[in-house]
């Protein structure tokens, strides 16, 4: 078991690795501004004539870039397309015209999920799977109310059935980290993009709506605390009441 769980580590960190040496593309996200650099210390301006976009047509801007000391950079806002872009240009290096050209890729998140990334994120995908599988069968053998007679009245308090309430929060949230996995392998590996942003879309709604769950679940937990507390006088008196808490 632990020659397996150190293969596994391994496997993780050997694939995070190479992944890394993966991602050589100045990256963007859709929809949004980019900043395109170029660095020459002995240029007096650097223009850039033209971008290719990912299907292979271009536009030509021979517009100067904006000069920050040595470097220059110029803000492109024409990103609804995915794919690898293309920009070229030139700059007087040492008072000699010399040309350019540099790639860039949009993606949708802003990010490459490249193969090796994507195996990473499978990994994490099927322990998230198989983890709330499990706390889910777990959570069906943990008491749901307190102790009760036929007749409906309470005989003792079972504070065992708040566990089940904070196995259901971890379940909302391995619920939150599956539709954000599942997206971004969507957009790694799928062409079509509806699925994957319905996935997305659904991972940011759950996860904004997250710190009212948490908070309404806290207060319903103190009040149910409270009015068990209340209840337990009552059985110390000797007293039974009917209800299903």
């Amino acid at each position: 078991m632990k020659k397996l769980l150190s293969f596994f580590l391994l496997s993780l960190f050997l694939l995070s690795f190479i992944s890394a040496g993966n991602d050589i593309f100045l990256m963007g996200q859709k929809n949004n501004e980019i900043t395109l650099p170029m660095e020459c210390a002995s240029c007096s301006f650097v223009r850039i004539n033209s971008i290719q976009f990912p299907n292979m047509s271009k536009i030509y801007l021979n517009e100067e870039m904006t000069k920050n000391d040595s470097s220059y950079y110029y803000t492109f806002n024409q990103t609804e397309d995915l794919g690898v872009y293309n920009y070229c240009g030139y700059g007087d290096v040492n008072s000699v015209n010399t040309t350019y050209c540099y790639d860039f890729k949009i993606t949708y998140l802003g990010k490459e999920l490249t193969t090796e990334k994507a195996i990473i994120y499978f990994i994490f995908l099927i322990l998230f799977i198989l983890i709330f599988i499990g706390t889910f069968i777990f959570i069906g053998f943990l008491p749901g109310k307190n102790e009760s007679d036929e007749e409906g009245r309470i005989l003792s308090i079972n504070y065992l059935k708040y566990f089940r309430n904070v196995l259901y929060m971890f379940e909302w949230m391995l619920f939150i980290g599956i539709t954000y996995l599942f997206s971004n392998l969507g957009f790694a590996f799928l062409e079509e993009e509806l699925f994957s942003k319905t996935l997305f879309m659904i991972f940011k709604i759950s996860f904004g709506i997250t710190p009212i769950i948490v908070t309404v679940w806290i207060v319903w937990i103190f009040v149910s605390i409270f009015h068990d507390k209340q209840f337990q006088q009552m059985l110390n008196r000797g007293m039974f009441p009917q209800g299903n808490l």
